[in-house]
């Protein structure tokens, strides 16, 4: 076999084998990235569906709790004894209305109910949803109920002042003739007079239909999204038939599912990571345990299939092997052009390319002749530019490292969502916190709460291209005091992440106050002053011209700005027409600091005797006096 076809065979050989190991590693480590990233989505998707839940139940038990506050601040009415007379016909009304506004303001609502203690537990009082097209209706007390041998009822009644009672979900068929069965969580507290005796307890029923649809809805293609109860049975499933099937007397529960999960379930154990199904397919599972507002323990589950898990690295493969084949073709091409021409040269060549994947110094023959001398230069040139660049590279990345470092600004990237994935050192000084007590966790932590909005708004802009400069926004010390920086926001789109640069600007807040105060403590002065203050330029025109100026000299603060001094209060031997204010110190014949007495004259004409003190002030426009000006004819009268 020639030289030509087994160096062709050879090179074609060299470049299947690099892109098949290259693919593979480079597929390897797609998958060793990916499939955390996506399991992280994934538990960040399944913690936002669990606080969904949690916020309706948390909003019920608040409001449950306040009305049951309420009516103990009022000191309750009635005679326990006799459950009618609880409450009278106005208040009656008046609860009646409010349990409307409930229902029509809250769409989580079925019913709300007060239920007394006395004749067995009889409602008192009952609003629910079986209007005409659901709308709110008020039971007429033919309809009312005794509950007092219902497990909610007994538990309630119990309870302390305080304390709310969380039912487990299950379902419950509506009221009203087109009744259906809806999951229905129960929120009671009791309701205790001023005196300390129960006289009933309030429950609100919570149709948890909207909120399962809100969750179901954002399920991702692919995944599967289970809401479970503490003994693993399907409170929320993608198979409508399997949800509360423990009701209806066949369980279908998340361990039939997924071997192994309801053991995760009840460990400390919170990373998501891939489990097998009962089919043996591989799923990315995350979960969130929850305890809706101190009652029944929930879990929160998404399983994502494996091939959508890691959809990102497969895509890349793909496109990987298509490229491939393409560099196949080409190398194939270009060796059977290439061989035939190639003898020794061509091993060292070979040998300096491969030194070149090593980082070590490429040896050409440069002196060789033809298209291998050419090649062997050209390789030189790149080996030498390509070197210049990396260490170029290096010195621009310790550069930027060392700016980051040593930067008394404060220095963060965050992603989307605002958790910090990296801090500089100066975070020390500014707030008090070592960079990794703050990388990881989120802005909302260390922001004032009243500037987190702004901060959100800055951040919303930035994705839009909108970046602004030097927006202040407050942050709150690890000692507890609030800190001011100036902040510059950059978003970079490819990168997803959120570039801040922040300046401490407490100490110039504080030095702006002090300016603030020192110019208000003079303004005050001047006012107040029980000598007439005139400040003029050079050119002898009022730049200031305070009450008491006005009061002895008779102009106002309005006629006098602007106007020459000299035709304010000197007699006409002074007024010359063009004078500065040096040459008017010198033709008064007095130095700049003494007093010296001289006449003048008001607006109304009348002379009077004055004595006045005149300083100069350098300023970056030039010369500014001021004269003290005191009317001192009383002391000559005397």
């Amino acid at each position: 076999m020639k030289l030509s076809t087994r160096l062709t065979m050879a090179m074609v050989a060299l470049v299947l084998f690099a892109i098949a190991v290259t693919g593979i590693l480079t597929y390897r480590n797609l998958l060793d990235v990916a499939v955390p990233r996506s399991l992280e989505r994934l538990d960040g998707h399944v913690q936002l569906l669990a606080a969904e839940l949690q916020a309706v139940v948390r909003a019920a038990r608040a409001d449950v709790l306040a009305f049951a506050v309420e009516q103990m601040a009022s000191g309750g009415s009635g005679d326990i004894a006799d459950a009618s007379n609880v409450f009278a016909a106005a208040e009656r009304r008046q609860l009646t209305s409010r349990f409307s506004a409930e229902l029509t303001a809250k769409s989580w609502y079925d019913e709300w109910r007060i239920v007394g203690a006395a004749d067995g537990g009889r409602e008192i009082i009952r609003v629910d949803r079986s209007g005409a097209g659901g709308a709110s209706r008020a039971a007429p007390d033919s309809e009312l109920q005794r509950d007092g041998d219902q497990d909610y009822f007994q538990k309630t009644i119990a309870l302390a002042a305080g304390d709310v009672y969380i039912s487990p979900i299950d379902l419950k068929q509506t009221r009203g003739a087109a009744g259906t069965h809806v999951p229905t969580m129960r929120v009671a507290a009791p309701l205790i007079a001023a005196d300390g005796r129960r006289f009933g307890i309030v429950i609100a029923d919570l149709d948890l239909r909207p909120v399962f649809d809100r969750i179901r809805a954002t399920a991702r293609q692919g995944s599967r999204i289970y809401v479970v109860n503490e003994a693993g049975d399907f409170l929320l499933h993608p198979d409508p038939n399997r949800q509360f099937a423990f009701q209806r007397g066949s369980p279908a529960r998340v361990q039939d599912d997924y071997p192994g999960l309801m053991e995760l379930l009840q460990s400390d154990e919170a990373t998501p990571r891939v489990l097998n199904d009962r089919a043996g397919e591989r799923f990315g599972v995350a979960w969130q345990k929850l305890r809706l507002g101190g009652g029944p323990r929930l879990a929160a589950i998404e399983a994502l299939p494996y091939p959508a898990l890691i959809a990102g690295a497969t895509a890349v493969r793909d496109s990987g092997v298509v490229a491939a084949l393409a560099a196949v073709l080409v190398a194939f091409a270009l060796a059977v052009i290439i061989a035939r021409s190639m003898t020794k040269p061509l091993a060292q060549m070979t040998r300096a390319v491969e030194g070149l994947t090593q980082n070590a110094p490429m040896k050409v023959p440069s002196g060789a002749s033809g298209e291998i001398g050419v090649l062997a230069k050209a390789f030189a040139r790149m080996d030498a530019d390509m070197r210049e660049k990396t260490a170029a590279l290096n010195r621009e990345i310790e550069e930027r490292s060392r700016l980051f470092d040593n930067s008394s600004d404060l220095i963060l990237t965050t992603d989307r969502e605002g958790k910090f994935l990296r801090v500089s050192p100066s975070c020390k000084t500014i707030l008090g916190y070592d960079p990794e007590e703050m990388t990881g966790r989120n802005g909302i932590d260390f922001t004032y709460p009243d500037d987190l909005r702004a901060v959100q708004a800055e951040m919303r802009l930035a994705r839009r291209g909108q970046q602004r400069r030097n927006f202040e926004t407050r942050c709150v010390h690890k000692d507890g005091r609030v800190v001011t920086l100036a902040w510059s926001n950059v978003w970079s789109e490819p990168l997803q992440r959120h570039f801040f640069i922040g300046r401490d600007m407490t100490e110039a807040k504080k030095a702006q106050e002090a300016l603030l105060d020192s110019e208000c403590m003079a303004r005050t002065i001047i006012d107040t002053a029980l000598d007439a203050i005139i400040q003029v330029n050079e050119c002898g025109e009022v730049l200031e011209w305070n009450p008491r100026a006005e009061s002895i000299l008779g102009w106002s603060r309005q006629e006098a700005m602007g106007r020459p001094i000299t035709d304010l209060y000197l007699p006409k031997g002074y007024r010359p027409r063009y004078l500065m204010m040096n040459e008017l110190l010198q033709q008064v014949g007095r130095v700049e600091g003494e007093r010296f007495e001289i006449d003048v004259v008001r607006k109304d004409g009348r002379k009077m005797r004055a004595e006045i003190s005149m300083t100069g002030v350098r300023r970056h426009g030039g010369n500014v006096y001021n004269l003290l000006l005191r009317d001192i004819s009383a002391n000559m009268s005397a």
